[in-house]
């Protein structure tokens, strides 16, 4: 019985601090928890509160553990010792993912820990996989709310426990160029459209379109890009090439839109 009881206590987390979360279906959350300094090498968890169970957990890491990364499912989780910060990936979301979180430090007594309160919001198709050819280029369009019009934005592509950042824009800037990638972003309109030139076989893989909606959190979109040797196997080769950087041209080679985001969110 004193196990069952002490199991119990570990699983109820003490609130130091709570957040607003809203994510899209079909997309991405990433959630930054913060600790203090002395949780180091505790174990942290984040778990969800069910009704039959006071926080059902969903990942964690071990005590005095070296792995920063770690991954279940849909979920994953980086703890930043260096930081004091806990990092919570969730893919693929859905409406049912919606509810009450907690990211949370496993001591003997009460966990300190974070509340985190999602909602996901449905949203329009995902983009979705992308095809190009090498040597060619492709565009891609990406919709969001208008209240994160001046939120930063970047792309990376995914690798294993890391998503490398290939460009971002922010601030009141238009434009962006970084070698071969151009991020055009209409604020008026809320439409970010990622320009890469100049394709070859190895672009191919797991990108990330992420918005930075607070210090908290960001939410992000994920699309597949295939770059085949032969133009004939995609059916862009007589595309238009993508417009010079001072151009605000709206021809696309790849038209890949999310339906435009609820704007009361």
């Amino acid at each position: 019985m004193k196990i069952i009881w002490t199991f119990t206590l570990l699983m109820i987390p003490g609130v130091v601090s709570s957040m607003s979360v809203i994510g899209y279906s079909g997309g991405g959350v990433m959630i930054t928890c913060k600790y203090d300094k002395g949780f180091e090498t505790y174990p942290k968890y984040f778990c969800k509160e069910q009704w039959i169970s006071p926080c059902s957990e969903l990942i964690r890491t071990e005590i005095n553990s070296e792995e920063k990364w770690v991954q279940s499912g849909r979920f994953s989780l980086i703890d930043n010792k260096t930081a004091s910060g806990l990092t919570v990936t969730i893919r693929d979301l859905t409406e049912q993912d919606s509810g009450t979180y907690y990211c949370g430090v496993e001591i003997y007594g009460l966990d300190p820990g974070t509340k985190v309160n999602l909602e996901v919001i449905t949203a329009g198709p995902r983009i979705g996989t992308v095809r190009g050819y090498s040597g060619g280029h492709v565009i891609i369009n990406y919709s969001y709310a208008i209240q994160h019009k001046n939120s930063q934005k970047h792309v990376c592509k995914t690798g294993e426990n890391l998503c490398l950042s290939l460009i971002s824009i922010s601030g009141g800037a238009e434009w962006e160029h970084s070698g071969r990638f151009s991020i055009h972003d209409n604020r008026s309109a809320g439409l970010l459209r990622v320009f890469i030139r100049e394709l070859n076989v190895q672009d191919s893989g797991e990108y990330r379109i992420i918005v930075r909606a607070s210090e908290d959190y960001s939410f992000f979109s994920e699309f597949d890009l295939v770059i085949t040797d032969d133009a004939s196997e995609t059916t862009s080769s007589s595309s238009p090439p993508p417009p010079p950087p001072s151009s605000s041209s709206s021809s696309s080679l790849v038209e890949s839109p999310l339906q435009r985001m609820c704007a009361r969110h």
